[in-house]
């Protein structure tokens, strides 16, 4: 080249070009996935034990919504919310690295100049059009034209380059023609992918470099090759604030692409000259080294690519998760620092609320946090029936400073934290065009309500444990009677606690039964605590009492009675029932 500033352009217009291209893929992804709607997140949980299922599944999830990234952090973090077990996630992550292959052959499609006015007339429907449905169908054609003319942006920024000397002899660097120049030429797809976080970028930047001459189709494919395991990072990513299990699972979608990647560059030539020949024997194609054929060969090697690797790894999937979930492979991997010590059944508050605040606030993200939701909701309500226990000990015992004590006032905090912290982040899709469909707003004040009400009736548990302690420094204690009512008391709203716990365990919230077992649980510490406070209004008015005791107990019923409502509201708005 004649002088830097023509360096400086093709560099610029180079990244204008990719740059709309990522636009693109960002708006038909989203576009993709917000009108498939509650139908992606159905059919990923519709895997089963079936390995084959499993990767129809996924590829077609993956082939629909255009973004392996998007199905593969899903499947993480429905494994992370106990939606999914490993075994059942290896192999809808199989099948979304064999989905995504359908965009490469996407981007072969030779209607570069038809890229305007495809984005055009999608604008305009988006614009002006009010059904949601047809809005997101525009916002997919609409990063489809961006696609292509991200493409032909990049080509026309390359194709001054081949006739400079000097820059196509820099490319020379980059040939597959010995195994370390094959290992060479992945490693480097695979920091590209890395650093641009979508390996449809970097194939459509490999089409474009092979299509103007300035890399053989050997060196593409082996380009492709990294490109494959580049695109990894992302569920590691998304599986740092996660549990132990999702981290497996993101480590199995490394390791897939690991060993597929492994065996592909140890027998390149034989991989190459068996894409060459499916090739020519389904398509007709023998010249892969034309200019005009070179596209279609790099979407035939990453094809060929992931359908090799799935039925390498379909029999032996269900192996591979059973060795990552041994205990070996757990201490190794603990020792290593990828996997946490975790205790059984108590998870840590921080690994419950990382990774919901990660991402945009999108459909899938929303879909994305619904699982860790009932995780927390599972562990609010175990905690909220630990520290009725507590107090039934702090009740009972006269020691100032019991741990039963102190952990009720750790549980306050803790659950005010949960709340604080998720009604942000629920709060936060709200406003958003992705999530704006009534279904989805509702689901979102629903869980607002849960954790409100629940963050509520830890402070009143915390309030009667509070009004134990004013008795204990005043040295005085509770009548035994009044004892033995709040022991009855935090029985039956224990009770309540398990029937919930158990219809969070079973998912039986729409039935009939459980919802009338609900209100009837709730509708008889109501009449229990009614009868309670009759009875000290007789003891009362019969008797001297100590005063400080009377306005204690009385303020402990009506903290109770609280605790009550707050619980019952919790139920109310998990099982649908709009009132409180």
């Amino acid at each position: 080249m004649s002088n830097f500033s023509d360096y400086v352009n093709v560099l610029l217009s180079l990244a204008g070009g990719i740059g709309v291209f990522l636009l693109g893929m960002k708006f038909l992804s989203d576009g993709l996935q917000a009108a498939a709607g509650d139908r992606l997140k159905i059919l990923i949980g519709m895997a089963t034990n079936n390995r084959v299922f499993g990767v129809g599944v996924g590829a077609l999830v993956t082939g629909t919504i255009q973004s392996s990234t998007v199905c593969t952090v899903l499947v993480v973090s429905f494994v992370d919310g106990g939606l999914m077990t490993l075994a059942q996630a290896v192999g809808v992550i199989m099948g979304a690295n064999l989905g995504t292959t359908l965009t490469g052959w996407i981007l072969t499609i030779k209607i570069d100049q038809y890229g305007i006015p495809l984005a055009g007339i999608a604008a305009i429907i988006y614009i002006f059009s009010k059904r949601e449905t047809v809005k997101y169908i525009a916002l997919g054609a609409l990063g489809l034209g961006c696609v292509f003319l991200g493409l032909l942006f990049m080509k026309s920024a390359i194709e001054p380059v081949k006739n400079y000397p000097e820059f196509v002899e820099a490319f020379k660097i980059f040939q597959a023609n010995d195994y370390f120049g094959v290992l060479k030429c992945a490693a480097i797809g695979c920091l590209l992918t890395v650093i641009v976080q979508s390996s449809t970028a970097t194939i459509g930047i490999t089409m474009v470099l092979a299509s103007q001459g300035l890399i053989d189709f050997k060196t593409a494919a082996a380009l492709v090759l990294g490109e494959n395991l580049g695109t990894t990072i992302t569920a590691v990513i998304a599986s740092l604030g996660a549990n132990n299990n999702a981290r497996r699972a993101a480590y199995f979608h490394v390791l897939y692409n690991v060993i597929g990647v492994f065996y592909a560059t140890l027998f390149f030539q034989t991989f190459v000259g068996a894409v060459e020949w499916g090739m020519n024997a389904f398509l007709g194609i023998s010249d892969l080294n034309s200019l005009d054929n070179v596209a279609i060969g790099i979407a035939g090697v990453h094809t060929g690519f992931n359908i090799f690797n799935v039925l390498v790894f379909l029999l032996p999937c269900r192996l591979v998760a059973q060795i990552l979930e041994s205990d070996l492979a757990t201490r190794v991997f603990i020792s290593l620092k990828m996997l946490r010590k975790e205790a059984p059944n108590s998870p840590e508050i921080e690994d419950l609320l990382t990774v919901v605040k990660r991402g945009r606030d999108s459909y899938i993200q929303f879909i994305e946090i619904e699982g860790r939701v009932k995780k927390v909701l599972d562990y609010m309500v175990g905690q909220l029936k630990i520290s009725l226990l507590n107090l039934r000990n702090c009740i009972e015992n006269t020691e100032k400073d019991s741990p039963e004590i102190e952990q009720i006032f750790i549980m306050e905090k803790q659950c005010d934290k949960i709340k604080t912290r998720l009604q942000g982040i629920l709060t936060s899709f709200i406003g958003s065009e992705e999530t704006a469909t009534p279904a989805v707003q509702q689901r979102i004040f629903a869980y607002e309500r849960i954790f409100d009400s629940m963050e509520s009736a830890s402070d009143y548990i915390a309030q009667v444990a509070k009004l134990r302690l004013r008795l204990l420094d005043k040295k005085t204690d509770l009548l035994d009677y009044q004892k033995q009512d709040l022991f009855k008391l935090n029985e039956l709203i224990s009770e309540a606690i398990d029937n919930m716990l158990s219809v969070l365990e079973t998912s039986q919230r729409y039935n009939p039964q459980v919802v009338e077992n609900h209100e009837k649980k709730f509708a008889e510490i109501k009449d229990y605590i009614r009868g309670m406070r009759t009875v000290f209004w007789d003891v009362s008015s019969g008797t001297i009492t100590d005063t400080i005791v009377d306005d204690s107990y009385s303020n402990m019923l009506t903290a109770y009675r609280k605790i009550r409502d707050h619980l019952r509201s919790t139920g109310n708005a998990f099982f649908g029932i709009d009132r409180d």
